[in-house]
C-alpha cells in the first residue's frame, strides 16, 4: 500500500522476528469519520453497512432498526443507574449471525468490568477519544488494582481457518488519548509476532499521555503486515485508567499466488468474502 511510511521498527515494535520489509506503521492516514467517530481507516467508511474491497469494521455502534437476535453483544455496556447504552451501543464482532471471531476480557466472566462499552466521556473512568461522539471500547483495571494488567483479546483465528487461505494483513484503530501505560500485541498461532506501545508512541509523535484532545495523542494507527508475518490475535491491554479504542479494521488478503509474478500489493478479497461471515456495523 503505497500511502504507508515505513518507521524504525526498532522505535516502535518490540519483535525479534520482524524486519522493516515485513511490517509498515502509518500514523497519518487515517480520515475523518464520516459519523462522528472522530477517526478511522482510509479504506472504509463506518457507515458502509456491508464492508468494502475485503476490510471489516467494528465501531460499538448498533445498526439502527436492527432486529434484537442480531443485535451485537450489549453485556460490556458500561451501564449504571444514571446512565444506560443498550440502545446505541455493542460489541458488533458478536453479534447473531457472525461467526468466527471472539472477544474476551482478561477476567473470564468480566466481573471486574474490564472491557467496556460506552459513548461519552465520564471523567476518571473513560474518555472518548477526540472528537468522538459515538460509542467506543475501553479496558480498565479499575477494579483490578494498582499496576495490575487488564486486557481484552480480539481473536479472529476462527474466521480466518472458516475462509482458508486468507490472512489479516491490515489493522487499523483509533487509540484515543494515549498512556504510557497502554499496549497493544499481535499474536499468530500463539507466538507473539509484534507489540505497540504507548510509551513508544508518544516518543514518536512528541505526544503527552492521557491527552484527550491533541492529535498526537489521539491517532489513528494502521499497520501493514507482509502475508507471511499476518496475526490472528490482538490483544488491548493497560495497567491503568483506561485504554479506549475505537473504528477497529481489519483487511483480508489471499495467500500470493508463487506460480505468478506478484503485484506491488497484496490482491484484497471481495466483500463478498466477508458477507459470509461478518456484518460491518455503522452508528444509529
Amino acid at each position: 500500500m503505497s500511502k504507508f511510511n515505513k518507521l524504525a521498527l526498532a522505535a516502535l515494535i518490540s519483535a525479534s522476528s520482524l524486519t522493516a520489509s515485513a511490517v509498515e506503521i502509518n500514523f497519518t492516514s487515517g480520515v475523518t469519520a464520516t459519523d462522528s467517530s472522530g477517526l478511522t481507516s482510509q479504506f472504509i467508511d463506518p457507515l458502509d453497512p456491508q464492508g468494502t474491497n475485503g476490510f471489516f469494521i467494528e465501531t460499538f455502534d448498533q445498526i439502527p432498526g436492527t432486529p434484537d437476535e442480531l443485535l451485537g453483544e450489549t453485556g460490556f455496556n458500561a451501564n449504571s443507574d444514571t446512565e444506560n447504552f443498550d440502545s446505541e451501543c455493542a460489541v458488533n464482532s458478536l453479534g447473531g449471525g457472525i461467526s468466527g471471531v471472539s472477544v474476551t476480557p482478561s477476567a473470564a466472566d468480566d466481573t471486574d468490568n474490564v472491557l467496556n462499552v460506552r459513548s461519552g466521556t465520564n471523567v476518571g473512568v473513560g474518555a472518548a477519544p477526540a472528537n468522538d461522539e459515538t460509542c467506543f471500547g475501553y479496558v480498565t483495571n479499575a477494579d483490578l488494582g494498582t499496576n495490575e494488567e487488564a486486557s481484552v483479546t480480539f481473536d479472529y483465528s476462527q474466521l480466518l481457518s472458516e475462509n482458508g487461505d486468507t490472512g489479516i494483513t491490515y489493522l487499523g484503530f483509533y487509540w484515543g488519548s494515549v498512556d504510557t501505560f497502554n499496549d497493544f500485541t499481535f499474536f499468530s498461532n500463539g507466538v507473539e509476532v509484534a507489540t505497540l506501545t504507548g510509551v513508544e508512541l508518544l516518543a514518536q509523535l512528541d505526544g503527552t499521555s492521557g491527552d484527550q484532545l491533541d492529535d498526537n495523542s489521539n491517532v489513528y494507527v494502521e499497520i501493514e503486515f507482509d502475508f507471511e508475518d499476518q496475526f490472528d490475535t490482538l490483544v488491548f491491554s493497560t495497567r491503568g485508567v483506561a485504554a479506549e479504542f475505537d473504528n477497529i479494521v481489519i483487511g483480508l488478503s489471499q495467500r500470493p499466488i508463487i506460480e505468478t509474478p506478484a503485484p506491488a500489493g497484496l490482491a484484497l478479497l471481495a466483500g463478498g468474502l466477508l458477507l459470509l461471515s461478518l456484518r460491518s456495523r455503522s452508528k444509529k
